[in-house]
């Protein structure tokens, strides 16, 4: 796992922005996105549902303590936040 890839990219995005190439650069880090954030109705075809697209990465890194570290560094409470690795595209 590459432990030194500048993921600064990364903040504030969702993960449907990401481009295909921008996917395989960061995949394997760690990022934390905040645990509750109140859908957004949408709807398709006439039926309205949640829009989880909304969801932003807060934090990146090369471990779940570099993600602690950058949100402790913007005064956030890390309990309030989810962390998960980065899958590869494919």
């Amino acid at each position: 796992m590459a432990t030194n890839i500048a993921t600064t990219g990364l903040i504030g995005r969702r993960m449907d922005d990401l481009s295909l190439p921008e996917r395989l650069q960061y995949a394997n880090q760690w990022i934390a996105f905040k645990k509750y954030i109140p859908p957004k109705k949408t709807s398709e075809g006439g039926v309205e549902f949640p829009d989880v697209k909304i969801r932003r990465v807060e934090a990146a890194g090369a471990s779940a303590q570099a993600c602690i570290t950058q949100l402790k560094g913007r005064h956030l409470d890390p309990a309030e936040f989810e962390f998960t690795i980065m899958k590869p595209p494919y």
